[in-house]
């Protein structure tokens, strides 16, 4: 396992942090972020921060969340973040037996 996959560093990003810091500090900087998706004809605000917004605010605000859960679905569904699937063992003991 390399050290991207590894759980303890994978918790370790800038975004990890502040959906796991308190509510005090994260709502304000996600609603920040999801009003400044709203100046997008600004040069440094953009679209690109609604998504970030909802993904800090989701663990503290369910509307937040089921937004961002919506999002991700679309975007899985047409094609713009790809999820690769992984076999696990459980998996492997459901599936019908091969012709061989």
């Amino acid at each position: 396992m390399d050290d991207r996959t590894n759980g303890k560093n994978r918790r370790k990003g800038w975004i990890a942090r502040m959906r796991a810091a308190p509510p005090y500090v994260s709502v304000p900087l996600g609603v920040f972020f999801v009003f400044g998706s709203f100046l997008s004809f600004l040069p440094v605000f953009g679209l690109w921060m609604l998504p970030l917004g909802l993904w800090i605010l989701a663990p503290n605000v369910p509307l937040a969340d089921r937004m961002a859960r919506r999002m991700l679905k679309w975007s899985i569904r047409n094609g713009f973040v790809r999820v690769k699937r992984v076999e696990r063992p459980e998996d492997q003991e459901r599936s019908p037996p091969s012709d061989d």
